[in-house]
C-alpha cells in the first residue's frame, strides 16, 4: 500500500480509538478504559511518524509572512519642466 493511504487509515484510526475510549471512558472507569487512550496515541505516534518519513511540510510552515513581496510604491511624474 502507498503511504498516503496507510497514513490515512492510521489518522482515522486514531480518531476511532479516541471516539471509543470518550464513550467507555463516561461508562466506566479510567483503569478500565486506559488500555484505549494508549491505543490511540500509538496510533497517533505512528501517524506522526509515516508523516515525517514521507517529509510532509506541515501547513502553517508554508506560510511565512518575511517572504511576501511588498509592492513597490509608484513614481508620481514631476510637474516641473526641466529645462
Amino acid at each position: 500500500m502507498k503511504t498516503p493511504l496507510v497514513e490515512s487509515l492510521v489518522g482515522w484510526a486514531t480518531l476511532g480509538f479516541f471516539i471509543l475510549w470518550i464513550m467507555e471512558f463516561r461508562r466506566t472507569q479510567f483503569q478500565e478504559s486506559y488500555w484505549l487512550l494508549m491505543l490511540s496515541l500509538s496510533c497517533l505516534l505512528g501517524f506522526q511518524y509515516l508523516r515525517y518519513r514521507r517529509g510532509a511540510v506541515p501547513l502553517l510552515d508554508k506560510y511565512d509572512p518575511k517572504k511576501e513581496v511588498k509592492p513597490k510604491p509608484t513614481v508620481k511624474p514631476s510637474l516641473k519642466k526641466k529645462k
